[in-house]
């Protein structure tokens, strides 16, 4: 089990496996954050909040809220909106200890333009 956080620790992201691979996506929020976006379920990512720790942003067609830590700033992780089992949870790699994250493969989404990834 890995586990993913932001500076302070007020949230935590418990990841059942490493991530096969990493994204970075160029659209207009990813590339302002600068995360790089492993993707889980609810199942397989369970997130911890210290009270009052988690702040959301839901952006565009408003069916994914962006969550940052209102302590230390971090952007930890997205959620899709829509509650349930099987949502998809996108952790910011950059959450993970380095060791970790410099040994799995790098992919280039296009989200600003094509919305394809861009090593295929």
């Amino acid at each position: 089990m890995l586990t993913a956080s932001c500076h302070c620790g007020a949230v935590t992201i418990e990841l059942s496996h490493a991530p096969e691979s990493l994204t970075e996506c160029n659209c207009s929020i990813c590339r302002r954050y600068g995360a790089r976006w492993a993707y889980y379920t609810r199942e397989t990512a369970r997130v911890h909040c210290a009270a009052n720790a988690p702040a959301t942003y839901r952006w565009n067609d408003r069916v994914i809220d962006f969550c940052h830590c209102t302590t230390c700033g971090c952007l930890t992780h997205y959620e899709d909106v829509e509650e349930g089992p099987g949502g998809r949870v996108a952790v910011n790699a950059r959450m993970l200890p380095t060791a970790v994250t410099e040994i799995i493969p790098l992919r280039y989404f296009d989200g600003a333009a094509s919305w394809e990834y861009l090593d295929d």
